[in-house]
């Protein structure tokens, strides 16, 4: 046990027991598994990745997000060492823990979830790591309560994914809306949809096949098709209007979407109107 895992407290709940409190701060060196004990270890990753890898064999990368090792388990994980992690946790059980887990459809084949919403998670971490060591009986109750209100959150931030066919159409608009601006990027997308990036990344890819960035790209390239065609704008000014802040960029990039130049197309495609 080391400096950051000091801190012991056995509950007094049927239904929920705490044991353990910790955390890692921003470790490149972090490796664990299998899990021999019949308790969850239970972890709230705040920064960084780790490469986990089921008793079935299957390979998991976890960022940021929830995350849960079960009793006994067979599974292994070791941190990113290009990408140092922060994770915040607690050893419990209890059917309640069962019961919540089983409502976030969090299994051993299925042991994370990405979340929308960190900051009130972290927090309970964190008060729980603060009090849960006290020997006052209030103290004792209040980390009982903080185990469901942790639940309840996870819960909430669950329930607030809609289908992403919604937030598909809606992302679409907003690029539509934005792509003129060069400080508009995945990360201000993901912010104005109120979804953490990566979650945002992954199921806007998962559900048109296509990353985010680009959607984007192809957005301000298809109009600068247009701009070509009607306007008599300079390249570098059509490049500025639609979201590119380099010139030389913006004409590689054309020409890996359209194997031509922007000056080429210009030539071919320009007709008078």
């Amino acid at each position: 046990m080391n400096n950051w895992e000091e801190k012991v407290f056995l509950g007094f709940d049927a239904e929920i027991k705490l044991y353990y409190c910790g955390k890692r701060l921003r470790n490149i060196a972090h490796r664990f598994g299998p899990y021999n004990l019949d308790k969850y270890l239970i972890y709230f990753i705040k920064e960084g990745s780790a490469t986990v890898t089921l008793a079935d064999g299957k390979i998991l990368t976890i960022t940021s997000g929830f995350f849960v090792n079960f009793p006994h388990s067979l599974s292994q994980y070791k941190c990113d060492e290009n990408s140092p992690w922060t994770i915040k946790w607690i050893m419990a059980d209890g059917q309640a823990i069962e019961k919540y887990l089983e409502i976030l459809g969090i299994t051993r084949d299925k042991p994370y979830m990405t979340l929308n919403e960190t900051h009130g998670i972290e927090s309970v971490f964190d008060e729980m790591y603060e009090n849960f060591d006290k020997n006052h009986m209030s103290s004792k109750v209040y980390c009982i309560s903080l185990v469901h209100k942790l639940f309840s959150l996870l819960i909430r931030d669950k329930d607030m994914v809609k289908p992403f066919s919604h937030y598909v159409s809606d992302s679409q608009k907003i690029i539509e809306e934005c792509y003129g601006d060069p400080n508009f990027t995945v990360e201000a997308l993901a912010q104005k949809m109120g979804l953490h990036y990566n979650y945002f990344s992954q199921l806007y890819k998962k559900e048109t096949g296509t990353p985010p960035k680009k959607a984007i790209d192809t957005a301000r390239l298809d109009a600068a098709t247009k701009m070509l065609k009607f306007t008599d704008k300079t390249i570098k000014e059509i490049a500025f209007e639609c979201g590119f802040s380099d010139e030389l960029y913006f004409s590689r990039a054309f020409s890996k979407k359209f194997n031509v130049s922007p000056k080429k197309f210009r030539h071919q495609q320009r007709f008078d109107i």
